[in-house]
């Protein structure tokens, strides 16, 4: 039995080396080479070769083009040398030895941080008000809404207290007929 992972490699592969990737890796591995904090913000576009370069000879001198969110260009110019440095640390060589940048229209990713969890407390507070639902998909679904709206609880309806405006206080000076 094949994977379709290895017919993917296949075809992607001269896709890759056509924007100039000796391996499809950079890109697939681009946050865990750069960290999350720049892959967050910027992905490589392609790396340019010196001219004169041979099939097969080493490759080296490359600029690396990357599209940097916009905005965000100048904060990644003081990042480039330990952006070249870990791109050639995980290549194993200095292939390297620029980088270019430019923006486009490159999202920022914000990182995923997960829910909080439900302290036990919670769970049976939000259960008990969920009990009266009879149909188990629109509970289940709210169980889920409550998980991120009110990870604490349920809290009490919204009460201004007794009105004081329209029944005086026995304190009042108020004289009544």
């Amino acid at each position: 039995m094949q994977t379709i992972d290895k017919h993917f490699r296949n075809l992607a592969k001269a896709a890759f080396q056509r924007h100039g990737f000796a391996s499809e890796q950079v890109v697939a591995q681009w946050a865990a080479i750069v960290g999350p904090a720049v892959a967050m913000i910027c992905a490589p576009e392609k790396i340019k070769w010196p001219r004169g370069y041979a099939e097969g000879s080493s490759l080296s001198g490359g600029t690396l083009v990357v599209c940097a969110a916009a905005g965000l260009a100048l904060e990644l110019q003081y990042e480039t040398p330990r952006i070249i440095e870990r791109v050639n640390q995980y290549l194993g060589y200095g292939a390297i030895t620029a980088l270019k940048i430019i923006q486009g229209n490159q999202p920022v990713r914000l990182p995923k941080t997960p829910p909080k969890p439900m302290k036990p407390e919670a769970i049976k507070a939000w259960n008990q008000e969920f009990d009266d639902i009879a149909d188990q998909d629109l509970k289940a679904a709210l169980g889920r809404l409550a998980r991120f709206a009110a990870p604490n609880g349920p809290k009490p309806a919204f009460s201004t207290g007794a009105n004081r405006v329209l029944s005086p206080s026995p304190n009042s000076s108020r004289k009544t007929l």
